[in-house]
């Protein structure tokens, strides 16, 4: 594999375990959201320094048009896609909730079909309905309740719906950030799509009134265990090399090895929660896989 795809896979991989902190924090989806996008721009702003002093490139190059490009990308499928993937994840559990979030490419190939006049042929027909027989698969699977981390509870049609929102905003954020990508370093551009999204969000905050209370509440120690665990995965190094990944490989290719975040997952949770992975989410997840990449290639 070459550095695009290889950055993509370790980015599932991350995702996958970062999904298992974020489950065991005990905050609100959008708090969630709020304290993830402040910390991680701490930290990717201290990463973009240190790169630009050891290579000596400036640290922002970009021009305008590419920055509100990334800005609109970080707000979609950041600020919007995000809290609602969160709510998800708490509402179903990691392997439901990363299974419906496969969906994102079908959502992000039938938008560009729709937006971009992009064809849509009988293979990229066919992955969709593998993907969505791959995520019904899992998804109906009561066995699975037992996943969820029961802290913010919900139905599973409302958490269903939720992650099928999460998915497509970060279909709608992938086709944003690829528009810019080609002229793009992708950690600055991960930077921008972050800080877009940590204006947005503690600007909500602060204009509800909860600022403080909101801030006081996300560092505390029994959250900080495992949620700054869950930004430094999933955030900071998760979504740099998702960047990595659309930059120096096809985006179908990219999409494809980003989504298999189940299939990590699976393992994860056999170690963490003892639950014994069966045959039937095994094939579930790699339909679903196999749906995403014939609906994604060229």
């Amino acid at each position: 594999m070459g550095l695009g795809e290889t950055a993509s896979l370790l980015a599932a991989f991350l995702w996958a375990l970062a999904s298992l902190f974020y489950g065991k924090t005990q905050l609100s989806a959008f708090a969630m959201n709020f304290g993830k996008n402040l910390i991680a721009s701490a930290v990717m702003l201290t990463h973009l320094r240190i790169e630009s002093f050891l290579t000596g490139r400036p640290m922002f190059g970009v021009g305008v048009t590419e920055c509100g490009w990334l800005a609109v990308s970080g707000f979609v499928g950041i600020v919007i896609g995000d809290t609602f993937y969160f709510r998800s994840l708490q509402i179903l559990g990691p392997r439901r909730a990363l299974m419906v979030s496969t969906t994102s490419p079908i959502f992000a190939a039938l938008l560009s079909w729709a937006f971009l006049s992009e064809s849509v042929g009988s293979m990229d027909l066919i992955g969709i309905t593998l993907t969505l027989t791959g995520v019904s698969f899992v998804v109906a699977d009561r066995r699975l309740n037992t996943e969820a981390p029961g802290l913010f509870p919900g139905s599973v049609s409302r958490g269903i719906l939720f992650g099928l929102l999460g998915a497509i905003c970060t279909g709608i954020g992938a086709i944003t950030s690829k528009v810019v990508m080609g002229h793009t370093n992708p950690l600055e551009a991960a930077l921008i799509r972050i800080l877009a999204s940590a204006v947005c969000t503690t600007a909500l905050v602060a204009t509800s009134g909860t600022l403080r209370k909101s801030i006081s509440g996300l560092f505390q120690s029994a959250q900080l265990k495992y949620f700054v665990p869950a930004v430094l995965c999933g955030t900071w190094l998760g979504i740099w090399l998702s960047q990595v990944g659309y930059k120096y490989s096809s985006v179908a290719v990219a999409l494809t090895l980003t989504h298999t975040t189940p299939l990590f997952v699976m393992p994860m949770i056999r170690i963490v929660y003892g639950i014994r992975i069966t045959l039937l989410a095994v094939a579930g997840a790699a339909i679903a896989i196999l749906g995403v990449y014939l609906t994604t290639v060229d």
